[in-house]
């Protein structure tokens, strides 16, 4: 964890010292982001599991003040005594609410999850198309730089077959964001 800490802490102060470099007039059309938090489950099939990291890379393409698009590739973990692991690669619709330098959004869409458990000799996976809707906000720091704060669910039910079938792990997912405008 301090190894993800200092990683994201130098790419802070490589971003806030190139921001001035590349700042212009109008908002960039495009931003790319890490957002770094948790998975806290949710349904029932998966309630015993505790809170989780969430890793997340993000694009966004700004098509309109008011709009954008976001690709995500990310990664989140939960814990039971078993494991569960999903890599998400997700595609969001972002409706943009600019309030001077403050960026409120909602976003919806679908996403392809690989998902892993593993228990005792028990080692399946799945891929399947799952959802998340979430509302979010970013602040800049500089014209290029800002910093944010995301929470979304996600449902998604993969099947691991005999004898575990299918499996929510519906649950929610919250972030801290560090973007870069360009």
């Amino acid at each position: 964890m301090k190894r993800s800490f200092s990683l994201v802490l130098a790419l802070a102060v490589v971003l806030l010292g190139i921001s001035p470099l590349t700042a212009t007039a109008a908002k960039p059309e495009n931003a790319a982001a890490i957002k770094l938090g948790g998975y806290i489950p949710q349904a029932d099939d998966v309630d015993d599991f505790d809170t989780g990291i969430n890793v997340e890379l993000s694009f966004t393409r700004y098509f309109h003040p008011n709009f954008a698009f976001e690709l995500g590739i990310g990664y989140f973990k939960s814990e039971d005594g078993g494991e569960l692991t999903s890599y998400p690669i997700t595609l969001n619709a972002k409706a943009v609410y600019p309030v001077g330098e403050l960026e409120l959004y909602a976003l919806g869409g679908i996403g392809a999850y690989y998902v892993n458990v593993e228990s005792g000799n028990f080692d399946e996976n799945d891929t399947v198309v799952g959802y998340q809707l979430g509302v979010g906000a970013n602040i800049d720091i500089t014209p290029v730089v800002y910093i944010g704060v995301e929470a979304k669910y996600l449902w998604a039910s993969p099947d691991f077959g005999f004898p575990i079938g299918k499996v929510d792990i519906d649950g929610m997912q919250a972030s801290a964001n560090l973007g870069y405008r360009f």
